[in-house]
């Protein structure tokens, strides 16, 4: 392949709130269109047909109708190059998946219909951004690592996952943060002292940890505020001492909570390549976190973060009493973690893939 490229990206379904693997996506199909491709995400009604035809049709017409109509724009929380072209399809059969040169598995549910697929739909890769046993079968994710898919894996974590289960055709791509967006405004050391962290259902994320985590240290500390945000109202595990910020835009996300931030925490269990600490961490914050896998492409124990087994609630304590207690080591980690990510745009990762796929 040469030029330029119809590119598709196939998702396992619609949905109208902002999730990190989304985020991954839309920013590769932005950088793709802005230098030219057709690009195009797909967007399926379910992932294949489990009713009558007839009656799967009439469904399907409603549900675009209706997606359309309650969703405007369909993607209302990211702004879109006006090249990418939303398709809602009502599933991951041939006969609606349009003909291009390169298609994407986005997700392990999504990998066994695009290896199906003919020739005709493009040459096939799998942009894995997790290890997702966390969303199906075990074995079944498993499998879609050994499908005849050019894989693209998001740190050297999950490459590791995938020599592990005798994975090939690996590409190591690293995420990207918006370093326009995720820098600094306010500088670090005008800040007063402010906890950060995610909230979030999914329980790889650690949360119950985090909480459990941020009680103890708001005993020590109690004159430290403390503030979480997520896509979820607010939940009733949250004490009342924590400020919750739902859902907000990315501008608000970088200027009124990482930049009034000073260290920014996480429990999670896994993590393919986590965006929040990095992007916190471009915002002038210090990552004080888990090994959590993924996030080793950035954050470097007693480098430019403080990273500590997961589940160990007595370890997470120590290194946050021990990074907000210590001024010299807080600025040392803030000022040598600002800098290392910088190497991480999408400028990069999107170059890496437009040159994968070219090959």
């Amino acid at each position: 392949m040469s030029g330029k490229l119809r590119i598709q990206f196939i998702t396992p379904g619609y949905v109208p709130f902002p999730t990190g693997g989304l985020r991954v996506m839309f920013e590769y199909a932005d950088f793709l269109a802005a230098r030219g491709h057709a690009v195009t995400v797909v967007f399926p009604r379910q992932l294949q047909l489990s009713e009558p035809a007839a009656l799967g049709a009439v469904k399907s017409r409603l549900w675009r109708i209706e997606t359309r109509l309650l969703n405007r724009p369909l993607i209302p929380w990211h702004v879109l190059h006006p090249r990418v072209q939303l398709l809602l399809v009502p599933d991951l059969r041939e006969k609606f998946i349009p003909d291009a040169d390169v298609v994407v598995a986005t997700m392990w549910s999504t990998a066994p219909p695009v290896a199906r697929l003919s020739r005709s739909k493009g040459k096939k890769y799998y942009l894995i951004q997790h290890y997702e046993t966390w969303a199906g079968p075990e074995d079944q994710v498993n499998a879609t690592w050994l499908l005849p898919l050019r894989k693209i894996v998001i740190s050297k974590w999950l490459e590791e996952v995938g020599r592990q289960l005798g994975a090939h055709d690996m590409r190591h791509i690293p995420n990207g943060i918006d370093l326009k967006r995720f820098r600094i405004s306010n500088p670090p050391e005008h800040r007063t002292q402010r906890m950060l962290s995610l909230y979030h259902e999914s329980p790889f994320k650690g949360v119950p940890d985090a909480l459990a985590v941020l009680k103890m240290y708001h005993e020590q500390c109690p004159q430290v505020p403390i503030s979480m945000f997520g896509v979820p109202p607010r939940g009733s595990d949250i004490p009342d001492w924590i400020t919750y910020l739902r859902n907000p835009a990315q501008a608000v996300l970088a200027n009124e909570f990482y930049n009034r931030g000073t260290i920014y925490f996480s429990a999670s269990v896994t993590e393919g390549w986590a965006l929040p600490p990095a992007e916190a961490m471009a915002c002038g914050c210090v990552f004080v976190g888990t090994d959590s896998g993924g996030v080793r492409d950035y954050a470097i124990h007693n480098e430019t973060a403080l990273l500590s087994p997961p589940r160990d609630r007595a370890a997470m304590l120590g290194n946050l009493l021990a990074v907000s207690q210590d001024r010299a080591m807080l600025q040392r980690l803030q000022r040598q973690g600002t800098q290392s990510i910088q190497q991480f745009t999408w400028e990069r990762a999107g170059a890496a893939l437009e040159q994968y796929f070219l090959e």
